[in-house]
């Protein structure tokens, strides 16, 4: 009787040591995911609350763009995009472009850009803040 208990010890022993080592590799092992798909719709609907109620950089207007302001807003993200990055509370990087209702970009300001914002940032294979080609 007494060397069946300190078997059964020893097996729970052993599966509670394998059961800790598949834990500790899992937690280690799986990426962590940095950006998550909740921040970015709460920053990006901040991001359109500031566009539209900000006199100093907000171009939307009732949901309509005001091009003059638009424009402004371009030069200003061109001329200092940290500086309005910072004024507009956006944590990471950004783009702001326009698409159709089939997808496709749609040129912004009188240079027909992709985007305004970091010029890293790749929307549909072109540059942010670059001509569309």
């Amino acid at each position: 009787m007494g060397k069946g208990q300190v078997w059964s010890i020893d097996i729970l022993l052993a599966v509670v040591i394998f059961v800790s080592v598949i834990l500790i590799f899992y937690v280690t092992m799986v990426p962590r995911q940095k950006p998550q798909m909740k921040d970015l719709e709460t920053e990006s609907g901040a991001l359109k609350l500031e566009l539209e109620k900000n006199n100093e950089f907000g171009f939307l207007i009732d949901g309509e763009v005001n091009d003059a302001k638009l424009q402004a807003f371009i030069d200003n993200a061109t001329a200092n995009y940290s500086a309005l990055k910072k004024k507009m509370g956006v944590k990471g990087e950004f783009c702001l472009f326009y698409e159709d209702s089939e997808g496709n970009v749609v040129p912004i300001g009188s240079g027909d850009l992709v985007g305004v914002g970091n010029s890293s940032i790749i929307v549909a294979g072109d540059n942010c803040s670059s001509s569309i080609s």
